[in-house]
Order: C-alpha cells, then structure tokens, then sequence
C-alpha cells in the first residue's frame, strides 16, 4: 500500500446526534458502542488503513469526552474544537482546514462503519478531486445521498432528493494538494455568502464543477456500510456487526 505521508485526514465528529433522541443526551454519538469499538474508533482505524497518519478530529458536543476518547486511542491525533457545533458541517471541515500544512485532504463523516471491501476502494484511489460511492442501490433508501454521473463517471449532481441518478454517496471525498488553495477559497466564499446554518460539506463539489474542475466518482463496491443517524439504525449495526 502507498505511503499517504502527504494527506490529511478530517474526521468529521462535531454533530450532537439529535435524531438519536436520548441516545446522545449528554453523549456524543461518536462516543457509542457498535461491537466491540465506538464510532470514532472505527472512524480513526479506517483512516489508519488507508495508510494516512495526519489525523485530525473535529469534535464539538461533548468535545471534552470525544478528546479524551480520541487521546486515549491515539495521542498523536489532533483534536479540534468546533464550538459551533449546532451549524451545518462545512464550518467544521473549515476549521480543520485551516490547520492542514502542505498535502491533500482525506474527508470522513465519523457516523459511518464501512467495510474492508470499501476501505481497499479508496486506499487504491486517492487523487485528483474524487468522492466515494456505490452503484449499488439495492441497500438505500430516500435518505442516502443520492449522485448523478456523467458517461466519464463524473459528478453532474448530488442531493437526497434526486429521483433519476447512479449512485450514493459514502460521505468520503479526497482533495489532491495542489487543488487545495481552490478548495480554500471555495470554503470561505461558501461560509460568506451562504452563512454557517445553511453550508455543508457536499456544495464544496457543485463549487469546484461550476469553476471547471472534474469531481470523479470513486466506485467502493456494494453498498454495505452503516450509517448511524437514528436509533434503528444503531439498533440494525449491532445486530449486524
């Protein structure tokens, strides 16, 4: 495998969890148990099998117990304080941008748990400016991230209300280095004219497409992960793992 001694990885973590009800009161939903390991511990293990090791963790609700959480599994991982948690996630990624040196950008949302089979889809395709997805819709539902694709696999949309599209998105996306002074000015011309409640993450690609750039879609394989928004859904990942 690679060497990806140039990439940082944000590990989104800041959210307070509110679709889990009284699941996350007083917790952060990166904190709970699936199997044997929390959230955030398969956040920063998937991570560390991509062969990245400049880690970055956004937290926010509960910032205290996910820093010392985070500290206990890998001192050398840096935590950052989003103390505006209760805003849309772009502002989160903003501050960790702000703290990355030289080299690209490895983005993962910490509610997910992927498999081995995703995590050798991305490890084998870190370049350019690229999201990870999966053409297999058998598994999703009108909640996933839904993407529209070009006939060279690049993104043409992406929303949870498109009704004619190819793929869903895992909520991972990789930004090469010498895209990153662009993404910089997209995340700041976004938190300026949109504002922090309305600005995610996922508007930074139809950004670098209206200035010209490719987004590629990266195929992971089946869509086979879990993501952890609501009590079912935590309710279904411990069952299953």
């Amino acid at each position: 495998m690679l060497k990806n001694n140039k990439i940082t990885a944000v590990i989104l973590a800041a959210g307070m969890g509110k679709r889990l009800g009284s699941i996350t009161k007083g917790t952060s939903k990166v904190l709970l148990p699936v199997g044997d390991k929390t959230l955030i511990e398969y956040a920063i293990d998937f991570v560390k099998g991509v062969d990245i090791r400049d880690i970055m963790v956004v937290a926010g609700y509960c910032f205290g117990k996910v820093k010392k959480a985070v500290n206990e599994i890998d001192s050398s991982i840096k935590v950052i304080n989003n103390q505006e948690y209760k805003f849309q996630n772009l502002l989160s990624f903003a501050k960790a941008l702000e703290q990355t040196e030289d080299g690209g950008v490895f983005t993962y949302d910490a509610d997910h748990i992927f498999s081995k089979e995703t995590l050798e889809g991305v490890s084998k395709n870190l370049k350019d400016i690229c999201v990870y997805c999966s053409y297999d819709l058998s598994g999703g539902d009108d909640d996933v991230m839904k993407v529209k694709v070009d006939k060279q696999g690049n993104i043409v949309e992406m929303s949870k209300r498109l009704k004619d599209f190819e793929c869903i998105y895992t909520g991972m996306f990789f930004i090469e280095d010498k895209y990153i002074s662009v993404l910089k000015k997209i995340v700041s011309d976004l938190l300026t004219r949109r504002g922090k409640e309305k600005t995610r993450v996922e508007m930074i690609f139809k950004a670098f497409i209206e200035k010209g750039f490719h987004v590629k879609v990266i195929n992971v394989g089946k869509a086979n992960w879990f993501e952890i928004d609501t009590s079912q859904d935590l309710e279904l990942a411990r069952k299953s793992i």
